[in-house]
């Protein structure tokens, strides 16, 4: 179940957020602004944590946010989009495809706003390199797709710790990014889709000190 929260305090971009569950340093957000078709859902990211308060910082105009309104915290970090399609792109900060937004907005970006950073219609040429029954580690390599000059990587994801086994890998052919491509299983059978897509934290949090 996700944590939710309320908005304590706003200040300029900075809100506060008195929240009940769990929250992590760097987690992103959304505070929801407004109702119905005039909902808006505005991208925060956890900058600091005291106790049940989180304080976030919003990506866009706060205009209209106000305490007690709703704060969903994702459980992910900032992440960008990696895979087939990337290349060539013009992205703003929050890696929306700005090409695209303007089609949809206009003139006018209307906040809250938020596209798919690879095209999820464009179907890709995808050629396998691991077989069934391969043990693989995270980076390694399952299969391969183009991209003008460029050769993509399809590789097991890099968080995913220890062996894993291919269970099953896509015959070669034409596969959208979203599509399953490969399935992988640990030691326990616990088994593991992939995608073309690869999602790469901004910030990854130190795991130890000095």
């Amino acid at each position: 179940m996700k944590t939710t929260g309320k908005i304590s305090m706003v200040n300029g971009n900075m809100v506060s957020v008195l929240f009940d569950g769990a929250v992590a340093q760097n987690e992103v957000g959304y505070a929801i602004v407004g109702a119905g078709d005039a909902q808006r859902r505005l991208m925060c990211e956890v900058v600091r944590i005291r106790g049940r308060k989180a304080d976030m910082q919003v990506f866009e105009d706060t205009t209209g946010l106000a305490i007690g309104d709703t704060v969903e915290f994702t459980g992910n970090l900032l992440s960008a989009e990696l895979g087939p399609g990337l290349l060539g792109q013009v992205y703003d900060g929050l890696q929306n495809p700005l090409p695209r937004l303007a089609e949809q907005c206009g003139f006018f970006l209307q906040s809250g706003t938020y596209l798919d950073p690879l095209p999820r219609d464009r179907k890709w040429a995808f050629t396998p390199s691991a077989k069934v029954g391969d043990k693989v580690f995270a980076g390694d390599t399952l299969g391969t797709v183009p991209e003008g000059i460029f050769k993509h990587r399809v590789m097991v994801p890099f968080a995913l710790p220890g062996a894993w086994t291919v269970k099953e890998i896509a015959p070669e052919g034409n596969y959208k990014v979203t599509d399953k491509v490969a399935v992988i299983a640990d030691a326990a059978g616990n088994a593991r889709d992939v995608t073309m897509i690869q999602r790469w934290p901004v910030k990854v949090p130190l795991s130890c000190y000095i």
